[in-house]
């Protein structure tokens, strides 16, 4: 399925398990960027709004675009009071730019679904002069007490989804700052990191893993059957940490 489409079959659960963005984070961006209240943001793959909600708060006139019609039917409502918050159902790749330009393209738990050899130089035409390109994701840093709790788990009904998350992606090893270099549209990537910890209850932790791209690829009767078991494995409480990373650059000049 394409992303979006792939949300779009737990919408309702992704917005009530999906974590927003520390405050932090937006403070930085808004400084690195230089951003004003009023200035134009393109939002890539908003989901039902966990990352639109910063933007809007500081006064930032908000395109938000996502393919899953069903994420933006849950999103549009939260952003009644915000009239210069306006979403678009549509992939990156297939959006019309035309002749808007903003001065920050933003992507949050969403770049790595756009195709590199068309986000980066689509991203470098949607940016004014002095613009900026922002992409930032959560990666879980969850105790040895959660992993070894999970894993027997897994191994017993999806061993093909047991390793390494696909969100290490996000990670400053990971390949965020070489693909921006390597797009030769922007300057030096400046990179932000921030860690913060969620309290889950054991339903809407397995709930929320319900929600992951790989397991939405596991047929519904095992998926099923392995957050069910995951549920009953973990404490009724669960402290899970995690890492967010920003990273941000300035669209290079063009050349005449």
């Amino acid at each position: 399925m394409e992303p979006g489409q792939t949300f779009n079959t737990v919408a309702s659960v992704y917005d009530a398990q999906r974590s927003g963005y520390p405050e932090a984070l937006f403070d930085d961006l808004l400084r690195i960027s230089r951003l004003r209240p009023g200035d134009r943001v393109l939002e890539v793959g908003c989901g039902t709004g966990q990352a639109t909600a910063g933007f809007a708060a500081r006064g930032l006139r908000v395109v938000a675009t996502d393919p899953g019609d069903r994420l933006l039917d849950i999103a549009r409502p939260k952003f009644d009071q915000f009239p210069n918050v306006q979403f678009e159902i549509s992939s990156f790749e297939d959006w019309p730019l035309g002749e808007r330009s903003f001065h920050l393209v933003a992507a949050a738990q969403s770049w790595h679904w756009v195709r590199p050899e068309v986000g980066f130089e689509k991203a470098s035409r949607a940016l004014s002069p002095g613009g900026h390109l922002a992409i930032f994701g959560h990666t879980p840093r969850w105790s040895p007490e959660i992993v070894d709790a999970l894993q027997p788990v897994y191994v017993r009904f999806a061993p093909e989804i047991w390793g390494p998350p696909v969100e290490n992606w996000y990670l400053p090893e990971g390949p965020i700052p070489d693909l921006v270099a390597a797009s030769g549209r922007f300057e030096q990537v400046s990179h932000r990191n921030y860690t913060w910890v969620r309290q889950y209850s054991s339903k809407s932790f397995a709930a929320y893993l319900g929600t992951r791209s790989d397991h939405l690829r596991v047929a519904k009767e095992r998926r099923e059957a392995l957050l069910s078991e995951v549920e009953l494995a973990l404490p009724n409480e669960v402290n899970a940490g995690w890492e967010t990373n920003l990273y941000v650059a300035m669209v290079r000049k063009r050349r005449r």
